[in-house]
């Protein structure tokens, strides 16, 4: 192997690898994924609400995430993109509060 394929072999290696960590890659990262595998968009009433939770997109998930934790402690996702989501999330955080995220 000439000495100019084995430097661009070196390269491509060390860009690979980097790239590996650098991108938000999910099954890559160990113990850092989407906790939501499935987004279904069905009407969950909020009184069966215990906790509601929005995870951002981030490192982790390239989408962000909105977790419900119902009174019975079993935990559901919903899809964010869903109408009645929107509605239930414009309810619980205040007009000042999502200006100032905006």
């Amino acid at each position: 192997m000439t000495p100019m394929a084995r430097s661009l072999l070196t390269a491509l290696t060390v860009c690979c690898f980097a790239a590996l960590f650098v991108l938000p890659i999910e099954g890559f990262a160990v113990g850092v994924s989407c906790r939501c595998l499935r987004t279904p968009s069905t009407f969950i009433h909020p009184r069966q609400f215990k906790r509601l939770e929005i995870i951002p997109l981030g490192a982790h998930c390239r989408q962000t995430e909105i977790l419900i934790t119902l009174k019975n402690d079993r935990t559901v996702c919903a899809n964010p993109n869903a109408k009645w989501i929107k509605n239930v999330i414009e309810r619980v955080i205040p007009k000042d509060n999502q200006k100032v995220q905006e």
